[in-house]
């Protein structure tokens, strides 16, 4: 198994062409799934649409790289309609707080495991007061925008992280790990779908935004100002999500 860290802003290699075609940008999630759909691409040479692998299509997680048949395999997300529901359900998994169905808070995930010959999401980590923990996939009764919903059944459904890792959390007792934390709600971001575009601002842009209609409303190189956030967020999810995927590192 493999955390999203691990994969993020990795090499992406073209076996064929034997050269780099761009770098591991972000994932879009399929929530009902549950595993990774699409690897989104990041090429400063490639201006219009958001660029995408399918996860089926990637032939190898490395530590150094990920490999792919071909640059066949990227895709246009524009052009693929669950892609583009996916992406307005903009369901980012890190960061989302968990929720028991009886409306217990359990804290706020911070990373995730998948599996890397499927993309499955396998288990969500999360930080608590003495200890990294992990959430099993099994529990997970919904992955939303902002809350993961988890099941009430059974004891404490948090496991420590190197048992999880070993395979052996089902043998790890519940009541050596910590109840459900009453942490304060975080601050209400003001985001578009769930992104900080506010972060965004006095960062530059690493390619051109173009509007729905092909005109250039924001060049490369151009500083992001609060108005270019509020001009994104106006064109929909969509765009708010290109906009965050094409900041210059």
């Amino acid at each position: 198994m493999k955390q999203s860290k691990e994969v993020l802003g990795k090499p992406i290699i073209s076996i064929l062409a034997g050269k780099e075609i761009g770098k591991v940008k972000n994932f879009v999630i399929n929530p009902d799934m549950r595993s990774i759909e699409f690897m989104v691409v990041q090429n400063d040479q490639w201006d219009f649409g958001i660029k995408a692998i399918p996860f089926k299509l990637v032939e190898g997680l490395g530590d150094y790289a990920v490999t792919i048949e071909s640059e066949n395999a990227v895709i246009d997300l524009a052009d693929i309609p669950i892609a583009n529901e996916l992406l307005s359900k903009n369901i980012q998994i890190k960061g989302s707080r968990i929720i028991s169905r009886k409306g217990q808070h359990f804290g706020q995930i911070t990373e995730y495991y998948f599996d890397p010959e499927t993309g499955k999401i396998l288990g969500c980590v999360l930080d608590t007061p003495d200890a990294i923990s992990v959430l099993p996939e099994t529990a997970v009764i919904t992955f939303g925008k902002e809350i993961t919903v988890i099941s009430d059944e059974g004891e404490n459904p948090l496991v420590s992280d190197e048992a999880f890792r070993s395979g052996k959390a089902d043998e790890q007792p519940a009541e050596a790990l910590d109840a459900p934390v009453s942490s304060p709600e975080p601050a209400p971001s003001s985001s578009s779908d769930g992104l900080d575009l506010e972060e965004l601002i006095g960062k530059t842009l690493s390619a051109n935004l173009y509007d729905p209609s092909g005109e250039l409303f924001a060049e490369e190189g151009t500083v992001i100002t609060a108005e270019i956030v509020n001009q994104a967020k106006a064109m929909g999810s969509n765009k708010a999500l290109e906009l965050a995927l094409k900041v210059a590192e």
